[in-house]
């Protein structure tokens, strides 16, 4: 379980320490275990973090005693106003990560537990499941609300930590989901940024928040959900998204008034063979028409190349690079070296 974690001030490994209330770094960082239930352990993580204004407004909303009832309220409300209940929603969402029996599996910002029985029950007992959030409460709800079904599973793993800083290892996770809150991130692009690093290559990232859809947000459906919730105008950060993402896809449920989005974290990034050359009057290919860019040239010149090329039956890359090549030896490469 600890071999998961890493001191977020040092990226260093945790063990457990001599009296097994804390976690201990290599550089004398210690981060205690609060007990979140009968069963559980939570190694908290916050004192690694100057969080920033909005993460300690949103510290302040969700760890009360009264945020749990707040959080229960405004679910049942969303449910009801969407047509929809509880499992319904989070099953279709969790469809998504596309999960394995045996898959390493994060849900942070895990509010009060939601979505930890259906991807339980996706993963089987040889997968492993941990679960985070900023706030202590909502951390210990979930275990409470999880431990009262009557699981007693040993593969799950709670912590209390900023999503914007997390304490994992890099791609430790098949996949990473989060469902709500985003929205009131410091830091959105950290978030996205962070979910990517600790999942494996070739391993998806689900999040979704607030946000309606565009085409509804001139229509008077958009303009009375807009201002019944102003997060509901939040545009989606798909611009966010890290290079390395690939096979996207933007969705949106609960009425076009929630987004979905979900990514593959590859190795490379999006592939692309930039020396294709193109058969084209232009000529070249993608890797030249970028890199292989000079200063620029007078008009009259450009007509006069067009028109060469196009009587020699060439493409204008193809002519420039002849003219260039004849036009420059080795020897009048080294004198510009020198």
């Amino acid at each position: 379980m600890y071999s998961a974690y890493i001191c977020p001030k040092t990226k260093s490994e945790l063990i457990k320490s001599e009296d097994s209330l804390s976690l201990k770094s290599e550089s004398g960082e210690y981060y205690p275990l609060e007990k979140i239930s009968e069963l559980d352990w939570a190694p908290n993580f916050l004192a690694a973090y100057k969080l920033k204004n909005i993460q300690k407004k949103n510290l302040d909303i969700y760890d009360q005693k009264f945020s749990i009832d707040r959080y229960k309220n405004e679910l049942d409300w969303l449910y009801e106003t969407f047509g929809t209940d509880n499992d319904t929603f989070r099953q279709n969402n969790i469809k998504l990560l596309n999960l394995q029996s045996g898959d390493k599996v994060l849900i942070t910002a895990c509010g009060i537990g939601s979505d930890i029985l259906p991807i339980l029950k996706a993963i089987g007992p040889k997968g492993s499941l941990f679960v985070q959030d900023l706030a202590f409460e909502m951390v210990h709800e979930s275990a409470r609300y999880i431990r009262s079904l009557g699981i007693l599973a040993e593969n799950i793993f709670f912590s209390i930590s900023d999503a914007e800083k997390l304490q994992f290892r890099d791609q430790y996770f098949d996949s990473v989901y989060h469902f709500g809150g985003i929205n009131l991130f410091d830091n959105i692009q950290n978030a996205i940024s962070e979910m990517s690093r600790v999942v494996k290559f070739g391993g998806k990232v689900v999040f979704g928040d607030e946000s309606v859809a565009p085409w509804l947000r001139n229509k008077d459906y958009g303009r009375a959900v807009i201002k019944n919730n102003s997060l509901w105008g939040v545009d989606t950060p798909i611009a966010l998204l890290p290079e390395n993402a690939i096979d996207v896809n933007l969705s949106w449920t609960l009425g076009n008034c929630f987004y979905l989005i979900s990514f593959t974290v590859s190795q490379n990034g999006p592939y692309i063979n930039m020396d294709v050359k193109h058969n084209s009057p232009r000529g070249g290919t993608i890797r030249t028409r970028y890199f292989g860019q000079l200063e620029g040239v007078s008009p009259r010149l450009i007509q006069l190349i067009s028109e060469e090329a196009k009587l020699r039956k060439m493409s204008i890359h193809d002519l420039l690079e002849k003219f260039i090549n004849d036009g420059l030896n080795i020897n009048d490469l080294n004198k510009i070296k020198r």
